[in-house]
């Protein structure tokens, strides 16, 4: 069963490869590869491993394209920090 398992997980890191090549994304940036595995159902971990990077560095890309994204729709990109109310 664990034999099988492992088999499994072997055979869909292949097919995302695949994917990957068949996208023509392996030449384009960490991002867009990224947001292809993920949609494929790979966890960032997954998705990391399989393109040479670190869970953490793909956090750190999609958290800069959410912050650029609302930056150029206008929004802030930024908290807004809650005023404190006096205390009566």
């Amino acid at each position: 069963m664990a034999e099988e398992r492992e088999w499994l997980a072997v055979v869909a890191r292949a097919l995302a490869f695949l994917c990957l090549s068949q996208a023509d994304l392996r030449d384009k940036g960490l991002l867009p590869q990224a947001k292809l595995l993920e949609t494929l159902g790979l966890t960032r971990e997954e998705a990391a491993n399989l393109i040479g990077t670190t869970p953490h560095s793909l956090s750190e890309l999609f958290f800069r394209e959410r912050r650029r994204l609302a930056a150029k729709k206008g929004q802030h990109a930024k908290r807004k920090h809650r005023t404190s109310r006096a205390r009566r």
